[in-house]
């Protein structure tokens, strides 16, 4: 195959100093990327050269400083023309991940580029203990989760011995794929670009999302896509199938101050598609924030009560990035809604909850809590902390309910109880379920999980499923599950 010589989406790829840039194992990175390029693995499940290539190029890593030079071949490969549509998702995959490694900390609000390169910049050239001086203060400072997320996790980088070296690659990352916008666009067109199931499409719109330089071709293209034909041509049949993925990076992307992006989505909500209507209603809001439409806020209601429920829906539409699952993703999106979207959020907080864990699930407690309660400096700074007697508001009540049922397990990481603790709330969970009024099943739960124990089970009727497609989506994201 071509991608193996000169004239391949790999050309130079031996002429860099890999071991340079990735002390551990770089020199590996070259055979890896060539087996990518061929299609050495299966179509299905996780591929082990993808797998070990994202070993030694994660972020916070000491490899991740080549993750840029990476992340050019991967874009190479997924667009080159000999590459099969089928195959092309993968290095999209792991282009995300390097693109993204704390998705938590670009939403609700969207990054300032230029904001974010002259920290970059400052961040390179002053003394390393003056940053990291700087950036704990910050942390402490931060006047909401956003930026409380995104201050922890450049603090996490920069306490490392390669600190300024791992943010100044995050940004290179970034201008990479800023830079090949246009051949990542091409993937959004073609047929064979969006029929198989994990089709380039998907994923290339995933990548997008996360580029605000994207935000003119992705409308541009998905305007065109939606906009109903000329009567004569078939009186409101749309130009083509809209894939879910494609409506969340608009709703990432798009301004609120262009109303043909209101209308674009207007008509993917009415579509009578039920992934598609929901997605366009969120994307409505991420769009809107505080002037979203009631008809949107209705429509992410409606589909958090049918079969599928949030968790299905967001996991249809929005992507997994590393261990930040689509519905806490869009989660916390929907806190660019304020008020106006924050009965929708404290509806599937039960729901998100219910499917995040770690990190991932503190931000959701951290939002949740600034939501009903306010920021947590505002908390820092108060004179007494929430006690039994407090006058909770039924929002609260909510948000303290939704905690509490959460499993003991749960509270038995840090990020839970920090989290509570900087609001100023219990951090046993006796006295926190006492706290919230609710009482203590977990012995009734205990006993009947005993007694099922105890119960003869049926052996398998066939092969038992492979753990390895659920450990892919976790290390790489998630394409549809439909």
């Amino acid at each position: 195959m071509e991608a193996t010589t000169n004239n391949g989406p790999l050309r130079g790829v031996d002429d860099i100093d890999w071991r340079a840039l990735a002390p551990t194992r770089g020199d590996e990175i070259p055979a890896l990327l060539r087996k990518i390029a061929a299609g050495d693995d299966t179509t299905t499940g996780p591929g082990e050269s993808l797998s070990t290539l994202y070993d030694i190029v994660r972020f916070p890593g000491p490899g991740y400083t080549a993750a840029p030079a990476v992340a050019g071949f991967l874009i190479d490969i997924a667009c080159a023309s000999l590459t099969p549509s089928l195959l092309r998702w993968r290095p999209l995959s792991l282009l995300l991940e390097l693109l993204v490694p704390a998705a938590t900390t670009l939403v609700p609000d969207r990054v300032d580029v230029a904001l974010w390169r002259d920290e970059v910049a400052w961040a390179a050239s002053t003394d390393l203990d003056k940053v990291r001086e700087q950036y704990a203060a910050w942390l402490q400072e931060a006047p909401d989760e956003q930026q409380y997320r995104r201050m922890r996790h450049r603090l996490d980088a920069i306490g490392r011995d390669n600190g300024p070296a791992l943010l100044q690659a995050e940004l290179a990352v970034h201008d990479t794929v800023r830079e090949r916008v246009e051949d990542l666009l091409g993937l959004l067109d073609g047929e064979s670009n969006r029929r198989e199931l994990e089709a380039p499409a998907e994923w290339a719109s995933y990548v997008l999302a996360f580029v605000p330089e994207a935000a003119e071709g992705v409308r541009s293209r998905l305007e065109k896509a939606l906009t109903p034909l000329p009567a004569q041509s078939g009186a409101g049949a749309p130009r083509a199938e809209i894939d879910s993925a494609e409506l969340f990076a608009l709703g990432m992307l798009a301004p609120a101050d262009d109303p043909s992006v209101t209308v674009t989505l207007t008509h993917a909500m009415s579509s009578g598609h039920l992934y598609n209507s929901f997605a366009a209603a969120v994307a409505m809001a991420t769009v809107h924030g505080e002037k979203t439409p009631a008809e949107a806020l209705s429509r992410i209601d409606e589909g958090g009560r049918t079969r599928m429920g949030y968790h299905g829906l967001f996991g249809d539409s929005w992507p997994h990035c590393g261990r930040t699952e689509p519905e806490v993703l869009g989660f916390l999106a929907l806190g660019r809604g304020g008020a106006r979207t924050a009965t929708a959020r404290l509806e599937m907080l039960p729901d998100v909850l219910a499917h995040s864990e770690g990190d991932s699930r503190a931000a959701v407690i951290g939002a949740s809590l600034e939501m009903v309660f306010g920021p947590r400096v505002r908390q820092a700074d108060a004179e007494t902390a929430h006690d039994d007697t407090a006058d909770l508001s039924e929002d609260q009540l909510k948000v303290l309910w939704a905690i509490a049922e959460l499993p003991a397990a749960a509270w038995e990481g840090g990020e839970l109880v920090d989290t509570l603790d900087a609001w100023g709330l219990p951090t046993e969970r006796a006295d926190f379920l006492a706290f919230a009024g609710v009482e203590d099943d977990t012995e009734g739960e205990a006993e009947e999980t005993a007694a099922e124990a105890e119960e003869p089970r049926p052996g398998p009727s066939g092969p038992s499923a492979s753990p390895e497609g659920g450990l892919f989506r976790r290390l790489f994201g998630g394409g549809s599950d439909r």
